[in-house]
């Protein structure tokens, strides 16, 4: 039917191309539309299959609006075009990239991502249930400290209230508020282990984030012996990040360390950063047993694992969150001395 259907549009595209039979092989459907003369110039076959719909696979302008439209609007159309955009039709998510072939022509790719999408949700399910144990620990012992504090505070309050003063009042209602804000932030860190298809960076200070991030995790890999070092100016510039994601980025990089370390007599992990490119360079290295150059080449595979009870998915999800916050991730490692981690996160325009 595909094929009946190209038959019937106007391919003159093929006539011009010499290189029209090989996309006819290829898995992605191909869309050339004419701007100028407002119709279809080219599609191969598996732009039929694809989107499954004869209707609109005739119809210039409805596929000029689901594709192009949005982005042809775009201030910076020539780079955003290129960029891996999605949009949902008839229940199905598709992904598609719009490029300017000539003036008056736009070549669009297109692909059904919709059982991609469904997996990879599934997966970062998976994945947050395995990290969930490193913070659990953190957050029970955590939350007694205001808890105990804000108990204190109501109970000295309770004792002297007919005699307290307005400064001794607002005092400790002061402290009890702040013990309670600490509370919040602790509680709100379990939002990491939801799942999340978009982000919110705002401007954050690094520092305050990854004391608070060093706070949750150390008690558990203290109780297995590891020291973590942290190297951060307090000065250092301010970060365009979401907590959620860069938080569960981040535990993702701790627990294969913790992972990486547990033959080591002296286990340590050091958290380094500073401002290179205007970019900030968040690095964390181990002292672990390192990465084979064979792993190496399959680190960002799906369910790709040298762990016994491993699923191959931290590190694809971590480099998924990151590059939702225009940041990236490598990784650099010798066997027998260790790994590095480096993370590169965009810098706050205004501090």
């Amino acid at each position: 039917m595909a094929w009946e259907v190209a038959d019937q549009l106007d391919v003159s595209f093929k006539n011009t191309w010499g290189f029209a039979q090989l996309l006819e092989h290829i898995d992605i459907g191909i869309l050339v539309l004419d701007l100028s003369q407002k119709e279809i110039d080219y599609c191969n076959a598996a732009f039929f299959e694809v989107l499954q719909d004869e209707q609109l696979c005739r119809s210039y302008q409805g596929l000029y609006d689901l594709f192009v439209r949005n982005t042809e609007e775009l201030d910076d159309f020539d780079d955003a075009g290129r960029i891996a955009h999605q949009v949902t039709y008839q229940g199905r998510l598709f992904g598609h990239s719009v490029y300017k072939a000539t003036p008056h022509y736009r070549c669009i790719f297109i692909r059904d991502i919709t059982e991609k999408t469904r997996l990879e949700s599934i997966a970062q399910a998976v994945n947050a249930m395995d990290n969930i144990g490193f913070i659990f620990s953190g957050i029970r012992h955590e939350i007694g400290n205001p808890l105990n504090s804000l108990k204190m505070a109501l109970s000295v309050l309770k004792q002297n209230l007919e005699n307290a003063s307005p400064k001794m009042l607002k005092e400790y209602i002061e402290r009890g508020l702040g013990d309670i804000g600490r509370m919040e932030y602790l509680l709100k860190s379990l939002k990491t282990f939801t799942m999340f298809e978009s982000v919110e960076p705002k401007d954050l200070p690094l520092i305050e984030f990854m004391g608070k991030f060093i706070a949750l995790v150390e008690r558990d890999f203290q109780s297995y012996g590891i020291r973590i070092k942290t190297e951060i100016p307090l000065d250092i510039a301010w970060v365009r990040i979401d907590e959620r994601a860069l938080h569960q980025a981040l535990l993702n990089i701790f627990s294969n360390a913790a992972d990486a370390l547990k033959e080591k007599d002296v286990p340590e992990i050091s958290i380094r950063a500073e401002v290179r490119d205007q970019l900030m360079w968040l690095t964390i290295a181990d002292n672990g047993c390192g990465i084979s150059p064979e792993q190496g080449k399959h680190l960002f595979q799906p369910f790709n694992t040298s762990k016994v009870n491993g699923n191959g998915l931290g590190l694809v999800i971590t480099r998924k969150l990151l590059a939702m916050m225009d940041s990236d991730i490598d990784i650099v490692s010798q066997p027998g001395y260790g790994t590095q981690v480096t993370i590169r996160l965009p810098v706050a325009t205004q501090t």
